[in-house]
């Protein structure tokens, strides 16, 4: 990235921001993310009755922890699924992670949408565009292959602007406790006027 990149300066807190209307322009996003819990050999989940808590799909976060690394909770893989039983069955990308020497976990993100009941079309891309995002925020770890050449929002549906919090789980401060997007960032010049 460039040394020199400043982010631009809106003039206002970015919570202030709205719409005619008094509607926030960023939406506001909630992710919760659950304490990790280990994944089988098998591939199985020892989650109980997850139709009920998660009924909209999910977004994950896979965590790798080995005996030599030097902090813990490495997040290895982001993604989302409508199943969480049967994904994890036939995963190539998580089985080879999980064929790693270590411990492999998933936290499971809840996303909440303050103030709005999205249907189930809206849900689904809000749920992509999250994924696609912290696919590019985390990116140095990630064993993702996929959505790391596209610019998140440049994609076949387009993006909005989102304000997304991550509460929870923090993934040993890997997880960025906000991100807002898609924000400005400016090369300043030099004001040769100035004495």
């Amino acid at each position: 990235m460039h040394r020199r990149l400043r982010l631009a300066d809106f003039g206002e807190d970015e919570n202030l921001f709205e719409d005619a209307a008094g509607r926030p322009l960023y939406q506001p996003i909630t992710v919760t993310w659950s304490q990790p819990v280990r994944i089988g050999r098998d591939g199985s989940l020892p989650l109980e009755n997850e139709s009920d808590i998660y009924k909209n799909g999910y977004l994950y976060a896979i965590i790798r922890n080995y005996g030599n690394q030097t902090t813990r909770d490495r997040i290895a893989y982001i993604g989302i699924t409508n199943d969480l039983k049967k994904r994890f069955r036939n995963h190539p990308k998580v089985d080879e992670i999980r064929g790693q020497y270590g411990e492999t976990s998933i936290s499971i993100g809840t996303i909440e949408t303050p103030g709005k009941r999205p249907n189930g079309t809206t849900r689904k891309l809000i749920r992509e565009e999250i994924e696609h995002l912290l696919i590019w925020v985390l990116h140095e770890d990630l064993w993702n292959d996929r959505k790391v050449l596209c610019i998140p929002g440049q994609g076949r549906n387009g993006g909005r602007a989102l304000d997304i919090e991550n509460r929870g789980f923090k993934f040993s401060g890997r997880m960025p406790e906000r991100i807002v997007f898609p924000w400005i960032a400016i090369v300043p010049r030099r004001n040769g006027t100035a004495r």
